[in-house]
Protein backbone atom coordinates (compact mmCIF):
# COMPACT_ATOMS: atom_id res chain seq x y z
CA UNK A 1 0.00 0.00 0.00
CA UNK A 2 1.29 3.34 -0.83
CA UNK A 3 2.31 6.02 1.89
CA UNK A 4 0.08 9.20 0.43
CA UNK A 5 -2.98 8.92 -2.16
CA UNK A 6 -2.06 8.76 -5.56
CA UNK A 7 -2.91 12.67 -7.16
CA UNK A 8 -4.13 13.12 -10.58
CA UNK A 9 -1.29 16.15 -11.28
CA UNK A 10 1.45 13.33 -10.24
CA UNK A 11 4.20 14.00 -11.99
CA UNK A 12 5.85 10.45 -11.64
CA UNK A 13 2.43 8.90 -12.95
CA UNK A 14 3.42 6.21 -15.73
CA UNK A 15 2.36 7.66 -19.23
CA UNK A 16 2.30 5.32 -22.44
CA UNK A 17 2.44 6.84 -25.76
CA UNK A 18 2.74 5.10 -29.31
CA UNK A 19 4.32 6.85 -31.68
CA UNK A 20 3.38 6.39 -35.65
CA UNK A 21 5.90 4.25 -37.62
CA UNK A 22 7.71 5.46 -39.94
CA UNK A 23 7.43 4.45 -43.90
CA UNK A 24 8.40 0.93 -44.59
CA UNK A 25 8.84 -0.01 -41.37
CA UNK A 26 7.22 -3.11 -39.70
CA UNK A 27 6.47 -1.91 -35.88
CA UNK A 28 5.20 -5.44 -34.88
CA UNK A 29 8.43 -7.26 -36.29
CA UNK A 30 10.51 -4.64 -34.33
CA UNK A 31 8.96 -4.89 -30.79
CA UNK A 32 8.61 -8.85 -31.01
CA UNK A 33 11.97 -9.35 -32.25
CA UNK A 34 13.23 -6.68 -29.39
CA UNK A 35 11.16 -9.30 -26.87
CA UNK A 36 12.74 -12.17 -27.99
CA UNK A 37 16.06 -10.88 -28.19
CA UNK A 38 16.01 -9.50 -24.42
CA UNK A 39 14.53 -12.84 -22.76
CA UNK A 40 17.04 -14.88 -25.53
CA UNK A 41 19.92 -12.97 -23.99
CA UNK A 42 18.75 -13.42 -20.29
CA UNK A 43 18.55 -17.15 -21.02
CA UNK A 44 15.29 -17.81 -21.21
CA UNK A 45 14.68 -20.84 -23.56
CA UNK A 46 12.71 -20.44 -27.25
CA UNK A 47 9.82 -22.57 -25.93
CA UNK A 48 9.36 -20.16 -23.24
CA UNK A 49 9.48 -16.88 -24.67
CA UNK A 50 6.78 -18.45 -27.32
CA UNK A 51 4.79 -19.19 -24.33
CA UNK A 52 5.04 -15.79 -23.47
CA UNK A 53 3.65 -14.31 -26.63
CA UNK A 54 0.89 -16.75 -26.54
CA UNK A 55 -0.32 -15.63 -22.86
CA UNK A 56 -2.60 -12.54 -22.57
CA UNK A 57 -0.55 -11.26 -19.21
CA UNK A 58 2.10 -10.16 -21.64
CA UNK A 59 -0.02 -7.79 -23.12
CA UNK A 60 2.77 -6.03 -25.34
CA UNK A 61 4.11 -9.57 -26.82
CA UNK A 62 0.20 -11.21 -27.19
CA UNK A 63 -1.18 -7.76 -28.81
CA UNK A 64 1.10 -9.28 -31.80
CA UNK A 65 0.45 -12.67 -31.29
CA UNK A 66 -2.96 -12.00 -32.07
CA UNK A 67 -2.09 -9.91 -34.79
CA UNK A 68 0.43 -11.37 -36.90
CA UNK A 69 -0.48 -15.40 -35.34
CA UNK A 70 2.08 -18.20 -34.42
CA UNK A 71 4.13 -18.70 -37.82
CA UNK A 72 5.13 -14.98 -37.73
CA UNK A 73 6.70 -14.83 -33.94
CA UNK A 74 8.00 -18.25 -34.87
CA UNK A 75 9.66 -17.34 -37.75
CA UNK A 76 11.32 -14.57 -35.64
CA UNK A 77 12.07 -16.95 -32.81
CA UNK A 78 14.09 -18.95 -35.32
CA UNK A 79 15.97 -15.75 -37.10
CA UNK A 80 16.96 -15.57 -33.11
CA UNK A 81 17.98 -18.94 -31.50
CA UNK A 82 18.48 -20.18 -35.16
CA UNK A 83 16.49 -23.39 -36.81
CA UNK A 84 18.43 -25.87 -34.69
CA UNK A 85 17.07 -24.71 -31.55
CA UNK A 86 13.18 -25.10 -33.08
CA UNK A 87 13.79 -28.67 -33.83
CA UNK A 88 15.12 -29.80 -30.62
CA UNK A 89 11.86 -28.44 -28.49
CA UNK A 90 9.12 -30.30 -30.93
Amino acid sequence: MAAKDFESDDPMEFVALRFPAPPGVDMDAAMARCFIEEYALMGMPRKRVLAMFASPFFAGAHAVYEARGAAFIEQLADEVFGPAERAEVQ
